[in-house]
């Protein structure tokens, strides 16, 4: 293997998932040339940071423009998404002189139906407890690296082979580890809640995340962070987007919709207490255990349904009105579910320290073989 190429196409979230393997590479083999590609600024931006702090001066970065074609189908359906197909297209004839195509996402899987017919390799980003549809995609990938067992189980479960599949630890944390943490999220000594919703709307709180806000502004015992995956609001105009950014509060409630923040764990490593519903951050808050609630905003049977696994981890609200309540238990009984905690996340993100190298060596070791 001399060429390797990684590909970006699903936000400026996905790239600590992998970006860190391709710089890892580059420095550890020399004679590689790696090339990531992307198609907007933002993950072009974050992908030269991964670059510049990993100091991998020979990993390259390749912004290509949106297809006509792609921008067209996005404007007509008000969806990025439907853009991907031409995009791919493209990304296809990129890298036809590549060896293997890496990717952190499953809408890549297109591109086996595009003629790509060397190895193509997946690296799932998140390790949460939702199994979406894209599920089914992971059968267009040659291997497929997760980050601990549950992935694995879950994989084998669904019938994949377990020799496509290498669990390899968590790699965004193993990457923001090294790096400092960021500063007070308030200046005054509230605790500080991370409301984080998923996208899913059929599983999501966000549908009554006013509601919820609303509870935390009648209030002063609790700051709070509302960030929801990016994906929530992706395709909010701008004005609506304004009325979800006047909620904040100074010092007392922030909104953020967008920034890097999101991505970097910035809420997940300085807040108190986590409070969502479907989204693997989870998972990122409790590499430190900590408190952790949940909305139910669908009145879901949740105790049995392996989806809703880390609800039992820490307190659910029925609804808007029993959120601070909730908020209230998950402090109050938290000694009691530190060790569930601990050990949900390693199964989870296996061992994280490490992963970067780990992942490197077991991808290389793995195309050679494919």
């Amino acid at each position: 293997m001399n060429n390797l190429t990684f590909v970006f196409i699903g936000g400026e979230h996905q790239v600590l998932h992998l970006a860190p393997v391709a710089a890892e590479l580059s420095l550890s083999h020399p004679d590689i040339t790696v090339r990531c590609i992307c198609a907007d600024d933002r993950t072009a931006a974050a992908l030269r940071a991964v670059a510049a702090a990993m100091r991998a001066s020979t990993m390259t970065v390749t912004q290509i423009a949106w297809p006509w074609a792609g921008r067209i189908a996005a404007r007509i359906t008000g969806s990025r998404s439907a853009a991907k197909g031409p995009l791919l297209a493209r990304i296809r004839w990129q890298a036809r002189k590549t060896q293997a195509i890496i990717v952190p996402e499953r809408t890549s899987a297109a591109l086996r139906w595009l003629g790509w017919k060397r190895p193509l390799v997946h690296f799932r980003h998140g390790a949460g407890d939702r199994a979406p549809s894209s599920e089914a995609k992971q059968r267009a990938f040659d291997a497929i690296f997760v980050p601990g067992q549950k992935d694995i189980e879950r994989a084998v479960a669904q019938g994949l082979s377990r020799k496509r599949l290498s669990a390899v630890g968590y790699i965004k944390i193993d990457y923001l580890q090294a790096l400092p943490t960021g500063p007070r999220l308030f200046d005054n000594d509230r605790p500080t809640v991370f409301y984080n919703p998923h996208f899913d709307p059929a599983l999501s709180s966000i549908g009554i995340a006013r509601d919820v806000i609303a509870r935390f502004r009648q209030q002063e015992r609790y700051n709070l962070v509302f960030a929801p995956h990016v994906r929530a609001f992706e395709n909010l105009d701008p004005i609506a987007r304004a009325r979800w950014l006047e909620l904040a509060v100074p010092e007392h409630i922030a909104v953020d919709l967008d920034s890097p923040k999101l991505f970097d764990m910035s809420y997940a490593r300085a807040a108190d207490i986590y409070l969502g519903d479907m989204s693997s951050q989870l998972y990122e808050f409790l590499a430190k255990p900590r408190p952790v609630a949940f909305v139910n905003a669908h009145g879901a049977n949740w105790q049995d349904d392996p989806r809703y696994a880390g609800w039992h981890l820490g307190e659910v609200a029925s609804g808007a009105d029993d959120v601070l309540a909730a908020v209230d238990r998950a402090f109050e009984r938290h000694p009691d579910m530190i060790q569930r905690q601990a050990k949900a996340t390693a199964f989870a993100f296996g061992r994280y320290d490490g992963a970067i190298k780990r992942a490197s060596y077991q991808l290389l070791h793995t195309l050679q073989s494919l």
